[in-house]
């Protein structure tokens, strides 16, 4: 069974995540080219619109990111262009990849992560961002054997990537631990929000099944859940998109991370998704939740709180 399937048990949080988080979301140095390998081995595979499909961290300083992900998750890099630019593999899958922004003497004020998203036709993609409310921060870039890539911002003001693929996109699957697993907004305006990317990308936002009553929305298309939208808690910071990691024990990650130089924002507590979420910031700010999920958690979703 797909993670983005269960939307109750992965999607809410308290969110009572640091106002840190957010003010280390820098977007400075978010419109540089990226690239990227093809996201499927063999031409062919079917686009999957609206599924969150590759992961770019933005930072000063790429060799120490290595370090901290790779003695987190088990992560390994093929690192290019005198390190520019290094690709995020795990057991032969490319999960993302990691931007030295100091290498082009641009550096950012903090780190952060970019999620790029899967459209089926940028160019159309592009023109319902604009219409919806949206802009557009660069011109997009051909990766020959990839497709096409561009930065956008939304209604909100919250960053991401539109990757139209040649080759398709990685297929619906069980996210194995220590992989991705989630996507969450955190909306300064959550209907604004709502509104932009049903317009723009037509997902259907749906409540949480067992707590309709919840602010949270879940965002669905091609038959899957795909993420979480929730309202900003926070006054003055900007809308954020934050990526959710499989984990085992995040208790242990959360330390192991410390040990590595980033900094725990929230140590999972029984009054936090019962225990099962840290978040943490990387050596350069950059935020990343760690969720403790299995597919049985889905059978007793009506336990869970959000």
């Amino acid at each position: 069974m797909s993670m983005q399937q269960s939307p109750n048990t992965i999607r809410h949080t308290s969110l009572v995540i640091a106002a840190a988080v957010l003010c280390a979301a820098s977007i400075t140095g978010c419109n540089r080219s990226t690239t990227l390998p093809p996201l499927v081995d063999e031409q062919g595979g079917p686009q999957i619109p609206g599924k969150f499909v590759w992961h770019n961290l933005v930072t000063n300083d790429g060799a120490a990111a290595r370090e901290f992900y790779g003695g987190l998750f088990g992560w390994e890099f093929d690192v290019k262009d005198d390190g520019r630019y290094s690709v995020i593999t795990f057991h032969g899958r490319n999960l993302g990849g990691i931007l030295d922004a100091s290498k082009d003497g641009k550096p950012v004020k903090r780190g952060h992560w970019l999620s790029a998203m899967s459209v089926a036709n940028l160019d159309a993609s592009l023109a319902a961002v604009n219409e919806a409310g949206g802009k557009q921060l660069e011109a997009p870039i051909h990766v020959s054997g990839v497709g096409s890539v561009v930065t956008v911002e939304d209604a909100d003001g919250a960053v991401l990537h539109l990757l139209s693929s040649s080759r398709g996109d990685p297929p619906d699957v069980e996210p194995r631990v220590h992989t991705w697993l989630w996507h969450e907004l955190l909306a300064n305006h959550a209907d604004r929000a709502l509104e932009f990317y049903d317009a723009a990308f037509g997902y259907r936002a749906e409540p949480l099944e067992k707590n309709p009553g919840s602010e949270y929305r879940v965002l669905w298309s091609s038959g899957e859940a795909r993420a979480g939208v929730i309202q900003n808690p926070f006054a003055g910071t900007r809308s954020a998109w934050i990526p959710y990691v499989r984990v085992d024990d995040p208790t242990a990650l959360a330390e192991r991370a410390a040990e590595l130089g980033g900094s725990v924002v929230i140590a999972p507590a029984p009054d936090v998704r019962e225990g099962t979420l840290a978040l943490v910031l990387d050596p350069s700010g950059a935020p990343v939740a760690l969720q403790k999920w299995s597919p049985q958690d889905d059978e007793d979703e009506g336990e869970v709180s959000p």
